[in-house]
């Protein structure tokens, strides 16, 4: 049981207060449900709904994948998915109670949602984001091939920041919309979220939207496709392993941002650049990518297995879309970084480039879409 004072420091009563109020001393300790009428925004039950559809989209394709192939990689992701979010979370909630908060800071606070556990901190649809997007990200990045065309190492080093690069221009879209839609809220005070785009802290940008996908999906690539067709039983234990090691993982790519919360006076500009140029250059190597996908022809199968990663991300991208376009006028009406009623304002650039290039990575998966051959029954 965590003690009070782990639980309701004064910065997590000032953030809450910014979200309409949370609780703190009597908050439910595993489990709480709420009306999903009466949430502090009118769009939370619909990213709910849509998070926790495609967690459960995707552990539908995981499973069917496996029926179908005899391969439980594609569960084996989702899987790690888990566990890497049940990993990297409640410290980033707790980090008194984690002994890390002297170095590590509690730099966000989510809103509660309907439904939600651990001290009314984690809500259910953020346990899903990751097996949505995360899973999402490799079956398009697997329909790409990119590893068929560059077997080793290098081939999955260079999967996993396709991979990545394609995770980060999904997540933004929602990650640039949450302070505004009152979802969370982040404590700009800290030294590693004063260096922002729009609402956004470039750590999360960066290390929570690019990096630590791309050492999930290189840790996935080679622990769990070690074996051909790894089945059910085997895969387990490596998706706990992957899931445990990612943020370790991930360290040297993190180490601009947590130069910033080290250095007493860091040269931000030159972190900001250095943090531009690791979202460009994977970028580039995306773009190259898609390029060389766009000119191949594959046959990809018909059916769920087939339409699920073109249908969900449709739907995310409409789902966002319709969002944005509601709060342009309060995005467009405000200054000074707020909107028309002062909450923290995304940057509306940077989400029409993910946008776009969220189109531009899903065009050849749509190109080899048309060559679909019949679904096979198991």
């Amino acid at each position: 049981m965590l003690a009070t004072s782990d639980l309701c420091t004064l910065r997590f009563r000032e953030l809450a207060d910014s979200l309409g109020g949370i609780p703190c001393e009597h908050a439910h300790r595993f489990v709480y449900v709420n009306d999903p009428l009466h949430l502090a925004d009118p769009s939370m039950p619909f990213v709910e709904l849509l998070m926790v559809a495609g967690a459960v989209l995707a552990l539908t394709h995981a499973i069917l994948t496996l029926r179908r192939t005899g391969s439980a990689v594609n569960l084996g992701v989702w899987l790690a998915a888990i566990v890497y979010v049940a990993v990297l979370e409640p410290p980033l909630y707790f980090p008194a109670a984690f002994g890390i908060a002297s170095y590590v800071p509690a730099i966000f606070v989510h809103n509660v949602f309907t439904i939600g556990f651990v001290y009314e901190r984690m809500p259910l649809y953020i346990l899903c984001l990751y097996p949505a997007l995360v899973y999402l990200a490799w079956v398009i990045v697997e329909r790409l091939g990119i590893r068929a065309r560059h077997p080793g190492f290098r081939g999955a080093l260079l999967t996993a920041v396709c991979l990545g690069f394609t995770h980060q221009c999904i997540y933004e879209i929602f990650d640039h919309l949450g302070p505004q839609k009152l979802w969370w809220a982040w404590d700009y005070s800290e030294s590693m979220t004063r260096d922002r785009l729009g609402s956004v802290p470039m750590s999360s940008i960066v290390n929570f939207a690019l990096v630590m996908p791309t050492a999930f999906a290189l840790l996935c690539l080679l622990v769990l496709q070690r074996r051909s067709r790894p089945t059910a039983r085997s895969v387990l234990g490596a998706a706990v392993v992957v899931g445990a090691l990612t943020p370790v993982v991930s360290m040297p790519g993190q180490l601009p941002v947590t130069y910033l919360d080290l250095v007493d006076h860091p040269h931000t500009g030159v972190v900001h650049g250095l943090l531009i140029a690791m979202i460009v250059a994977a970028g580039l190597v995306t773009l190259r990518e898609i390029a060389v996908s766009w000119r191949e022809r594959a046959e990809v199968t018909s059916g769920f297995l087939g339409w699920y990663p073109l249908a969900y991300v449709g739907t995310y991208l409409a789902f966002f879309a319709f969002f944005w376009i509601l709060a342009l006028p309060q995005t467009l009406g405000g200054s000074g970084g707020l909107t028309e009623n002062g909450r923290p304002a995304g940057s509306l650039w940077y989400v029409a480039l993910c946008f776009g290039l969220s189109l531009v990575i899903l065009a050849p998966v749509v190109r080899r879409s048309r060559s679909a051959v019949p679904e096979r029954q198991p």
